[in-house]
């Protein structure tokens, strides 16, 4: 009787050891991506899983901080930290029939190359596991503001 006590112990600690490791793994706020001399101009830089996206993109640092913010407002985001480099955001919340979705972190840095360039990195954290109905925006994030800065 008491082994199997100790035993159920045992697997409830291991699984909430699991838990407690893997919540907030999905995705990171430290992009991988760094300014390289060989980037191309508006040609995005893909992590895997889209949790990380980077771009040169072709616009002064004020242009690009106000591509950044419209993009982020359209992927039904609410910023909730903005810097002079940098900008955090959180995806709004959506309940659905069998789960939500929403509540991605989203976190766009910024830097200055040149008077016409600047660097962008973007990064997506999800919550607990990849959380359901959840997705990595990193990639969407930069193509629209690819996008954006074409026009």
């Amino acid at each position: 009787m008491i082994e199997k006590k100790v035993r159920s112990i045992s697997v409830l600690i291991v699984v909430c050891s699991f838990v407690l490791i893997m919540s907030g793994c999905a995705g990171t706020h430290v992009s991988k991506f760094t300014y390289d001399e060989n980037y191309t101009v508006n040609e995005p830089v893909k992590g895997e899983g889209c949790y990380d996206a980077s771009v040169l993109l072709g616009e002064d640092m004020a242009r690009a901080k106000d591509i950044a913010k419209k993009v982020i407002i359209a992927l039904d985001s609410t910023i909730t930290e903005e810097t002079e480099t940098s900008i955090k955001a959180q995806r709004n919340r959506h309940i659905g029939v069998f789960v939500g979705s929403g509540g991605e972190e989203l976190a766009v840095n910024l830097k200055k190359i040149d008077n016409n360039k600047t660097f962008i990195s973007a990064t997506t954290k999800t919550g607990f596991v990849g959380g359901a109905g959840q997705k990595a925006w990193s990639c969407q994030m930069i193509d629209e503001m690819v996008k954006m800065a074409a026009k």
